[in-house]
């Protein structure tokens, strides 16, 4: 009798801890939605209904006017720019740190582990504080609104990133992998290419994910460094709907939207690799 009671008590209390893991996950979910939600609501919704007491949740009379003016020619250029500075920012990051987080985690040289703690605390410094000396640098060398002034700057801060998650990647692969291709012939270099670098594909994908995404979203640095309106990225381009009296919030809400699509689009396509490269970082490192 009194281990039927006793079975009976832990099947309640079970179903009563998962329902309030599943009302806790809803209650999460739902405040980071909540901005989102709202973002396309007032995207959705005509002039005349963003400035509505009490607010409407749900657009009255839906439009897509408010996408047809986000999407101009300028803010084609400005997703070109976003996606050209991106995408070569995250190969250079990739390439860099790829190597220098295997050498940091097979071999052994002066300095090793304080430059491992340099990289970290590089980190813990705002990006703030770089922009006026990196501002100067980037004038001298007359590379003030181009490109490479914004792949320089970005790497400044993906690289050490990359670089200290990639290092978990590899040194969780076994070092006897490797002295047994080289027992069977392989260099070092051939080893590493043959075996190495295709274990770590779920840790590249996951760093080069992360990369991506930061540097799609950057606003600082691409708000310093560039001064005329064909240079600028996304997350510079839709402060053009934020004049000086007026703000047309609708098109500022459906350009938002635009620019968080790719995003989206790419983390559900990528969100099984982002996912097991960084479980298998976290475990490894």
């Amino acid at each position: 009798m009194y281990a039927k009671w006793n079975e009976s008590r832990y099947h309640y209390r079970k179903i009563l801890n998962r329902c309030l893991l599943y009302a806790t996950v809803i209650v999460v979910v739902g405040a980071f939605m909540l901005p989102f939600l709202w973002m396309v609501s007032v995207a959705l919704k005509p002039a005349d209904e963003v400035f509505l007491f009490p607010p409407r949740v749900l657009p009255g009379h839906p439009t897509l006017l408010n996408f047809a003016t986000a999407l101009n020619p300028a803010f084609l250029r400005y997703g070109l720019n976003s996606i050209l500075v991106a995408t070569l920012t995250t190969a250079v990051t990739v390439l860099f740190a790829v190597f220098s987080a295997y050498s940091f985690s097979r071999l052994e040289f002066p300095g090793r582990k304080a430059l491992l703690v340099v990289i970290i605390l590089t980190q813990l410094l705002p990006l703030a504080v770089l922009i006026v000396p990196m501002y100067r640098i980037l004038s001298r060398m007359g590379l003030i609104n181009t490109y490479p002034a914004l792949l320089i700057a970005y790497l400044t801060f993906t690289i050490p990133v990359a670089v200290w998650f990639l290092r978990g990647f590899f040194a969780g692969i076994p070092f006897e992998l490797e002295e047994s291709a080289m027992i069977d012939g392989c260099t070092r270099g051939r080893a590493f290419f043959a075996v190495v670098l295709p274990l770590s594909l779920p840790g590249i994908s996951a760093t080069a994910t992360y990369v991506f995404f930061v540097t799609w979203q950057e606003l600082m640095f691409s708000l310093a460094f560039t001064t005329t309106r064909d240079m600028r990225t996304l997350s510079v381009g839709i402060l053009d709907f934020i004049g000086e009296h007026v703000t047309d919030w609708g098109a500022l809400m459906a350009a938002s939207i635009l620019v968080c699509l790719p995003v989206f689009a790419l983390f559900i396509f990528m969100q099984n690799q982002f996912i097991a490269g960084l479980t298998e970082g976290a475990i490894k490192g």
